[in-house]
């Protein structure tokens, strides 16, 4: 846990909070709070972590928040990321909060991170649905099946028969006054963009009993919800194209693991004019060598121990 004197440091100085959900490397965990310094990190590990890993993670400057066990494509992704974000404004007055995976690692020293955020402003990948990139095979509906259909669950996670979801056969109707989008689990929030959502969170639970049996919430939740102008008011998230993340798409549904061959097109991505502030997915066995290549070219250099 953090001291006293680094909580009253982080927050009259820092106008960045981080959230990193992780689940496996710690090695690369605390990489990633070391690049982080100077700012206030948020760490939920996920429950089905086992102890000693979980304990490796741990670092003077993380503030660890209640574990949830988590699953892909469920509701307790989202719950998680929820109750680290409500951790994060509890704990720090930071302007914005990034919402960061456990193999996710900036571009940008953080000081500069933070001089590209506007005050206010979320920086949120989101358009309406339907989206023609989130068709399938089997659903042309531009990713509208996810929302409109009610998936079995069980202990807020989807349930999969031979990796099909199963989920009852007639669609529902959306919950009235939501705007949907799509949107990426990935992101960062104003901070009254976070408190706006959590406010619909407590006095909206009819909203939250709907999302629970939704797939891959995380992807559609908190977009939708900042985007409805009768949830949240006329301050609502506005579309966005901008993608502040880099990662790098093969055929398939998960971006692929970087490696030390892609250095230059982060750098390029770091140094253009609109810059991608993080970039994901780095593992400690196959990125050790790209991260030195980052921490010494794109980092400013050496980074605290």
């Amino acid at each position: 846990m953090p001291d006293a004197s680094d909580q009253l440091r982080w927050i009259n100085l820092s106008s960045l909070a981080v959230v990193i959900l992780a689940h496996t490397d710690p090695a690369h965990v605390r990489r990633l709070v070391r690049a982080l310094n100077g700012v206030p990190v948020v760490l939920h590990c996920d429950a089905k972590t086992d102890d000693d890993t979980y304990r490796a993670m741990l670092d003077r400057r993380l503030i660890p928040t209640h574990r949830i066990a988590t699953s892909l494509g469920s509701w307790s992704l989202v719950d998680a990321e929820l109750t680290a974000l409500a951790t994060a404004l509890r704990e720090t007055s930071a302007s914005h909060v990034a919402i960061l995976s456990g193999s996710d690692y900036p571009l940008l020293p953080p000081k500069k991170i933070e001089a590209g955020l506007v005050l206010g402003e979320s920086a949120i990948w989101n358009i309406p649905l339907p989206h023609d990139k989130w068709n399938t095979r089997l659903h042309h509906d531009g990713g509208l099946w996810r929302v409109r259909y009610r998936f079995w669950t069980r202990a807020d996670n989807i349930v999969f028969l031979r990796g099909v979801p199963l989920r009852w056969p007639w669609p529902r109707r959306i919950p009235t006054g939501v705007d949907l989008r799509a949107g990426t689990q990935w992101k960062i929030y104003s901070r009254r963009h976070a408190e706006a959502l959590l406010n619909v969170v407590a006095e909206r639970p009819q909203l939250i009993r709907f999302w629970r049996s939704t797939l891959v919430p995380e992807e559609t939740f908190a977009v939708s919800i900042l985007a409805s102008e009768a949830l949240v008011g006329p301050d609502v998230l506005p579309t966005n194209t901008n993608q502040p993340w880099f990662m790098l798409w093969p055929d398939g549904d998960h971006p692929r693991w970087l490696t030390a061959g892609d250095f230059e097109r982060l750098r390029d991505a770091a140094t253009r004019q609109t810059p991608k502030l993080f970039a994901r997915k780095f593992a400690t066995a196959a990125a050790g060598p790209l991260l030195d290549r980052i921490d010494a070219e794109l980092l400013d250099g050496v980074l605290p121990t």
